[in-house]
Parts: structure tokens; sequence; C-alpha cells
């Protein structure tokens, strides 16, 4: 019986928030531009995490940091996305990485200059 208690160890440390940040971290994150004539666009963020208040949370604080307007959009087809005007890609994953804690490895980035 002792053997049996000796290879079975309780003292697992889990940290729920690792597990949380796992599943964040998990999903692709797909940042795009559509031009909309000769010199407007709008840059599309799909697969961003959270429910509808967090992603307005976000989309207001993007809005005010960029001075753009910006809409929530939730797409049968896409999921949830925001759109921003104006080409803000990379503005918008550097605020994902160091303020949203998202990962580089899952933000793509798609569209040309």
């Amino acid at each position: 019986m002792d053997s049996f208690d000796d290879d079975f160890d309780n003292n697992i440390n889990i940290d729920p928030m690792d597990q949380i940040n796992e599943l964040v971290n998990a999903t692709k994150v797909h940042i795009r531009i559509q031009k909309r004539n000769a010199r407007k666009s709008i840059c599309t963020i799909e697969g961003l995490e959270g429910d509808q208040q967090q992603l307005k949370d976000i989309l207001k604080h993007m809005k005010k940091t960029f001075g753009c307007n910006g809409n929530y959009v939730n797409n049968e087809k896409h999921g949830n996305v925001l759109q921003l005007q104006g080409d803000i890609r990379e503005k918008a994953k550097e605020m994902l990485i160091s303020k949203y804690e998202y990962n580089v490895e899952n933000i793509v980035i798609h569209g040309s200059e």
C-alpha cells in the first residue's frame, strides 16, 4: 500500500491563471486591412477572446489611444470582430501584446503595405 502512495504525488501546484492565459493565447488573432477607396481603409481584428463588454472596453481604449472611430460586430462567420478606421495594424498588435498580454506568435497581420 505504501508503494502506491509513494507513486502518487498530491502536492502538484496548478495555477488557474496559467490555464486561463494558455486558453487566451491558444487562439490566433487576425488583423486585416480593407481598402474603402484610394485613401481610406478599415482595420479589422478577429479572434479576440472575451465577452461583449470586454471587447467593447478594448475597442474603447484603442479608439481613444489611436484617435480613430471604431465598431464592434458579432458576425456568424468570423465571430467577434473589432473594426477601426485607418491603417493601425502595427499599433494594434503592439497594444495587444503590451497591454492585453497576447503572445506575438498568435497575432497574424494580413495585407501588404
